[in-house]
């Protein structure tokens, strides 16, 4: 979304808009008309923007958990190993068994 200035013709204002892989140009036009469309344009810019920096923030805390979650996961399995070990279970393709006497 650009101001344009070509030739002796005074600034216009025109939208790219991708369609199919494609960046296409839309002529949009000149004056107060093409100045409001500029702003609403540039006001729509701005909210898509924060609302793209919103979810990736949301993201990144989510991640962030995530690595607690399998830390604590982690935590749990080794400390259950650990006390299957010492009450004489041992593991046999996989699976706890426990030790014959």
């Amino acid at each position: 979304m650009a101001w344009e200035m070509r030739g002796s013709c005074g600034p216009y204002y025109t939208r790219s808009t991708r369609v199919g892989g494609r960046v296409i140009r839309e002529y949009v036009g000149t004056g107060p008309l093409a100045e409001a469309i500029a702003i609403v344009d540039t006001i729509g810019r701005r909210r898509r923007n924060e609302e793209r920096e919103a979810w990736r923030r949301e993201r990144e805390a989510i991640r962030a958990n995530d690595h607690l979650v399998a830390d604590a996961g982690e935590a749990v399995l080794t400390l259950t190993r650990g006390w299957l070990l010492a009450q004489g279970y041992h593991t046999h393709h996989g699976t706890w068994r426990r030790k014959r006497e």
